[in-house]
């Protein structure tokens, strides 16, 4: 079926033929469409896949959107059994850029997402901050360097999960500041965060959502976030860019699709969801996150998929990252 969708494709004939048992059903969706998370409950991809799943709800009738979380293997198993999925629009994948470097690292998987996966639509973009005890004595990022640069290798930094994009991100950073830090891999946000607050490490690298509380709660102190600019709900803090010029990390959150869905209901997908953004209330539900609402042409977000897979890609590569 997807071989015969691509055929028809190329040929440069109406792509709405390349699914014919999708159009035998009637016009979609008319019944419930899942968007799987690769995420537990209650985190920021999860809050952020269900906001989505009921503003479509609300802007499509004839349809449900609704979340299916399915954690596990660095969100490996929801990757996989979506692509796996039928390509007709009713199986969803609410993806991030760890569903991209997952594969990259883990030596068993064969996917490869720009290959298996149509964009949709990237609902949000974030920076990475690197924070640290209030008592710490580096205050900014030239500071960190340089007693980092004085200790050798004993200043440490907690991460949440060995291969995400915090990790991959201070393999960046050492490279181009050229210091060693040692990282210190927790399984997951709060563990990464209360490690830092108890003492256990100097520094730490997670998400403005993860650390909001935190810093307003005056138990952890921000030393400089990893976006181009500065980030307009923290505009005191500094980027890392204003001491190493041109590095930029941010990490993305948005839908995918089983490669071979047919094309208008991802232009459909696309234009709802941007819609969707542009609302007042949700755009300052994204933003209360720390993060940029998306937007987008699926050209744009497939762009940014395929270079974020050669850029993590590269770096796994250059670190000896890649496991069994």
């Amino acid at each position: 079926m997807r071989d015969f969708g691509r055929r028809v494709a190329l040929l440069g004939l109406p792509l709405l033929l390349a699914a014919p048992a999708v159009r035998a059903q009637g016009a979609w969706p008319n019944r419930q469409v899942r968007i799987v998370v690769g995420f537990a409950a209650g985190g920021a991809n999860d809050i952020m896949a269900r906001l989505l799943a009921n503003k479509l709800g609300e802007t499509m009738p004839g349809a449900t959107f609704v979340v299916e979380n399915r954690p596990g293997a660095g969100t490996l198993l929801a990757a996989e059994h979506v692509a796996r999925a039928t390509p007709d629009g009713y199986t969803l994948l609410y993806a991030s850029t760890s569903t991209l470097i997952t594969p990259l690292i883990n030596r068993g998987s064969q996917l490869d997402i720009p290959r298996d996966f149509a964009a949709i639509a990237m609902a949000q973009n974030s920076p990475l901050l690197m924070v640290s005890r209030p008592d710490f004595p580096a205050r900014t990022l030239a500071e960190v360097i340089a007693l980092a640069k004085a200790r050798a290798g004993r200043l440490t930094i907690s991460h949440p999960g060995s291969g995400g994009i915090n990790h991959l991100s201070l393999a960046v950073l050492m490279r181009q500041a050229g210091i060693e830090l040692t990282m210190v891999p927790y399984n997951g946000n709060q563990p990464s965060l209360t490690a830092l607050v108890r003492g256990d490490v100097d520094l730490a690298s997670d998400s403005l959502f993860a650390t909001r509380s935190l810093l307003e709660g005056g138990q952890i102190r921000s030393i400089a976030i990893t976006s181009a600019q500065r980030s307009p709900t923290h505009p005191q803090v500094p980027t890392f860019a204003e001491t190493l010029p041109g590095y930029e990390v941010t990490f993305w959150g948005g839908l995918l699709a089983p490669r071979g869905t047919p094309e208008p209901i991802l232009e459909t997908l696309n234009h709802q969801v941007n819609t969707i953004l542009r609302q007042p209330d949700v755009a300052e539900r994204v933003r209360s996150f720390g993060a940029d609402p998306g937007s987008g042409s699926r050209a744009d977000y497939t762009r940014t998929i395929a270079a974020d897979w050669q850029r993590w890609g590269a770096v796994v590569r250059e670190t000896g990252l890649r496991s069994e």
